[in-house]
This record gives structure tokens, sequence and C-alpha cells, in this order.
């Protein structure tokens, strides 16, 4: 079976998945860093916020994005693009309160 990959489908599954896959390898890298710098961490809080660990996530994006830029995959980057703002969004959503305390 051959799949076309320059599909807007393509790209908005690309782009739902890579941040998953990118904020479990940040999570882990933040686990390392509390191990090794315990004089930062205080009261079992990371060394790296949540907020933080979820917006470089969805800043994996830019990985594929620029794969599909490389391969002239135009629709595959437009799905990119919308599934990174529907999850800039949710992240702006479920953060914004705390960003303006």
């Amino acid at each position: 079976m051959n799949i076309d990959r320059n599909q807007i489908w393509v790209g908005t599954l690309t782009g739902l998945l890579v941040p998953f896959v990118g904020y479990a390898v940040l999570l882990m890298i933040s686990e390392k860093l509390d191990e090794w710098m315990p004089e930062y961490t205080a009261d079992g809080e990371s060394v790296i916020a949540p907020r933080t660990l979820y917006l470089l996530a969805i800043c994996c994006n830019l990985l594929p994005f620029h794969f599909f830029n490389s391969r002239r995959a135009v629709r595959a980057m437009r799905g990119i693009i919308i599934a990174t703002i529907g999850l800039g969004a949710v992240w702006l959503v479920y953060f914004g309160k705390t960003m303006m305390e």
C-alpha cells in the first residue's frame, strides 16, 4: 500500500503524534535533571515547569514541518500547522489563567 504523504490528514496526524512523543522524551529529560540537580527542586516541583514542557513538546512540530518543507509537501505542512494551532489553543486555554497571575 502506497500512501501519498502530501495529504492534509498525514500532516495533521503527524502534527498530533510528534508532540506526544516529544513530551515523553522531554519528561524523561526533566526527570533526569531533577535527579542531577536536587538543589534546584523545591517541595517535589520539577526543574522545568510542566507548562514549559508542554510548550516545548508543541514546538517539536518544527522537525516534521522542516522535513515536509524540504520535500515540498505543502498539504502535509498545512496539516501540521492545523494541529499546531489546535494544540497551541488548548495550551493557552489550559495555562492562560496561570500566566496572567
